[in-house]
């Protein structure tokens, strides 16, 4: 499928419209698009923020109780993509040792990994997901961007098969708004052509910023509904097809 060629100068900010005009925003902009960017946790993952934490608990369980409480804060100070897993444990080392940060830094990185990845084994992805992206690579460009540290979700990707269904697979220290200039390059298409899929207000913020319509995914955490939003919300990415016209 030939993609409409790069026209930067046309750039347009996006189309911010409450769920009840997705039939409009559809006629009109949703079979336009050629480029469908995800973020990763709480999208093509179950669990998003809640699994993150609960990993952090996990992972804070040997500490005394002082220091859990103050990973607690900087795993707060630093969330929603306002940090990486490696400032929040920076941050916390260098409170109570002064010798070796960097090495426990990494270690805990690593250990904090391993966690979510066996966490993400048994919470696995939303029914559905697979097959639609299946559907979707037939049509259109994927691309994740993600604020989890780029390698680390490349081995998520890789876990759960779905790696060949994207062009890029992109995450920190890179910002989501750069990640998302990083797709429309490699992708060669305006940002009008361009869709990101997200559950966090940074996700949302990411796209008004760069310049591209914004689908979220509402959650417990993220309490989106109608009402409190003016983007289009879906449960989850199966229902992107028919978004998108397929």
């Amino acid at each position: 499928m030939p993609k409409p060629p790069l026209r930067l100068a046309d750039s347009a900010p996006p189309l911010m419209l409450r769920a009840g005009g997705i039939k409009k925003m559809k006629g009109k902009k949703m079979h336009k698009k050629s480029v469908v960017v995800f973020d990763f946790d709480g999208v093509l993952t179950k669990g998003g923020e809640g699994l993150k934490q609960k990993a952090w608990d996990i992972l804070a369980l040997p500490f005394h109780p002082d220091n859990a409480d103050f990973l607690a804060e900087k795993r707060l100070e630093f969330s929603k993509g306002n940090g990486s897993r490696y400032d929040i444990l920076r941050e916390t080392f260098e409170r109570f040792c002064s010798d070796n940060v960097e090495i426990l830094t990494a270690a805990y990185a690593d250990c904090y990994n391993t966690i979510v990845h066996k966490l993400l084994e048994q919470s696995g992805m939303p029914e559905g997901t697979k097959e639609t992206l299946k559907t979707l690579a037939k049509f259109h460009t994927l691309f994740v961007n993600s604020a989890t540290p780029e390698k680390a979700v490349r081995e998520s990707i890789e876990h759960f098969g779905i790696k060949h269904h994207f062009r890029g697979i992109f995450g920190q220290p890179i910002s989501k708004v750069d990640n998302l200039a990083r797709a429309q390059h490699l992708a060669e298409v305006d940002n009008e052509f361009m869709l990101f899929i997200g559950d966090g207000k940074s996700d949302a913020k990411a796209a008004e910023e760069f310049g591209c319509d914004f689908v979220g995914i509402p959650n417990d955490w993220n309490k989106w509904t109608t009402e409190t939003v003016k983007f289009p919300l879906v449960r989850s990415i199966v229902e992107l097809p028919q978004l998108l016209g397929l």
